[in-house]
């Protein structure tokens, strides 16, 4: 039986989903398809100083271009991640690479959904803003304040969430309505979820992809292979997952550390699963063969579930830091160090600091207080700084992809799932399995159609191999 309400996956919520109620002021992925109308500026990047003038096209997509400027910006959002200043012209070279071919995915996407006549009109549009602002506790005018009084374009910020709807729209469409989840299927999740043991192991996983094209040479697989062998030395060298992640993994949530969330057994591609059952939390798994590449997988956590239909959730507050043109992360990470040392001291409360100095203009307006939320709600480090802390403890600085925060749990309650939702949630979880699957798959075979040049690697698609472009 079709799936009723098809499953997103964690990368397609991501924009949409933010932090609950903590605003993400940040277009999703920037004017990524948009068509290059600039003039030259002739400036650069300090980040990325080996990309040419920003006028550059450096890609092109069907109808679509993607310019030297809005790689560039794309690049600058991992700033936060990756030390783009210290880095090699080399690497630099290599990471705009990468942040280009997840572009280009979208481009992709986007030129697919164009062509079948999907659209998303201003109505629903307005719908989507009003709902990013209602859950931030603002109208539609102080967004739209909020987000230029960031330093970033309104009209850019409306086409990016309008990009990202068309994105998940397309998903929907295409991809999770071809899904099915079978009544036997959610009895078996089900079964195993809530058995004679009572408890099994739930892992919070991440990886890395090196992705190796279909019919590939073996000439490109043993490159690939090789590739895959040199990141996990790094990583067992001790090299952060989440920045190696970022800079070399050719998966779509690259940016995100690679991060799956938390899986039940179930929920666990059948690849990955024998090799993940047997490691330890912060083990690297070995290098894991599928027919879309070479896998690295982290297990970041484990933890022991009861099998009982509950949710965690916490009552919390928090302040948030973002780095920007006149405080570095550096300088951030010291001011926060310093604002919660006044709350540890007892010279402040996180509320007056949080109105005072918060980024998160939903949360910051109400002192801090985010509400009850789920772990499963939030980015990963601000979930397992949920998870780790006491009722009434006042959490380490911590850094997440938007910024350093501190945070304070003041109560936490179980919520009981009931037997409707408990097939309703196996359904979603047995469905979203499947949907990274296929949606891995639909990408590659949509990327195969279409045409599409990468001016930064002299390499050309046109939907019957690729070949050299032999520009001078």
């Amino acid at each position: 039986m079709p799936v009723p309400h098809a499953p997103t996956p964690r990368h397609a919520r991501r924009p949409l989903a933010v932090l609950a109620t903590l605003l993400l002021i940040a277009t999703p992925f920037g004017p990524v398809a948009a068509q290059a109308t600039g003039q030259a500026t002739g400036q650069q990047n300090p980040g990325m100083s080996g990309f040419q003038p920003l006028d550059r096209i450096v890609a092109v997509v069907e109808d679509r271009v993607i310019t030297q400027q809005q790689l560039q910006t794309e690049v600058a959002r991992l700033g936060g991640q990756i030390d783009l200043a210290n880095m090699s012209p080399a690497d630099q070279q290599r990471l705009g690479e990468r942040v280009l071919d997840r572009m280009i995915t979208e481009a992709t996407m986007l030129e697919r959904a164009d062509r079948i006549g999907i659209q998303i009109d201003d109505t629903r549009l307005n719908q989507a803003l009003n709902g990013i602002a209602q859950r931030n506790g603002m109208n539609l005018s102080q967004l739209r304040d909020a987000v230029v009084g960031q330093g970033q374009n309104w009209a850019d910020f409306r086409d990016g969430i309008r990009d990202q709807m068309l994105l998940e729209e397309l998903q929907k469409r295409e991809v999770y309505s071809q899904i099915n989840v079978s009544d036997r299927d959610i009895d078996a999740y089900i079964e195993q979820r809530t058995g004679s043991s009572a408890e099994q192991t739930e892992y919070r996983l991440a990886q890395i992809l090196v992705s190796v094209p279909e019919n590939a040479s073996p000439e490109a697989i043993e490159q690939g292979a090789a590739r895959a062998s040199e990141i996990r030395d790094e990583l067992v060298d001790g090299a952060d997952f989440a920045r190696v992640s970022a800079e070399r993994s050719d998966a779509l949530n690259a940016d995100e550390g690679g991060d799956l969330g938390w899986r039940d057994p179930a929920r666990i591609p059948s690849l990955f699963l024998p090799v993940v059952q047997g490691m330890e939390a912060g083990e690297i798994s070995d290098i894991i063969r599928s027919p879309n590449g070479f896998h690295i997988v982290k297990v970041s956590d484990t933890r022991t579930t009861t099998g009982t239909a509950a949710v965690t959730q916490y009552r919390a507050e928090h302040v948030l830091l973002r780095p920007r043109e006149d405080r570095d992360p550096a300088a951030t990470r010291e001011l926060a160090e310093q604002l919660r040392a006044q709350v540890a001291n007892g010279e402040a409360t996180i509320a007056s600091i949080a109105r005072k100095f918060s980024d998160d203009p939903g949360s910051g307006q109400r002192g801090g207080d985010l509400g009850w939320v789920s772990p499963d709600d939030m980015v990963p480090a601000f979930a397992s700084t949920l998870e780790s802390i006491e009722t009434g403890q006042l959490s380490p600085v911590f850094e997440s992809q938007f910024g350093f925060h501190f945070l304070r749990v003041n109560d936490q309650r179980q919520r009981e799932v009931s037997g409707d939702d408990l097939r309703e949630q196996a359904r979603n979880a047995i469905g979203e399995r499947r949907a990274d699957e296929e949606l891995t798959k639909y990408i590659r075979r949509l990327r195969s159609e279409a045409y599409i040049e990468n001016r930064l690697t002299d390499t050309v698609n046109d939907a019957s191999g690729q070949r050299a472009l032999g520009r001078q």
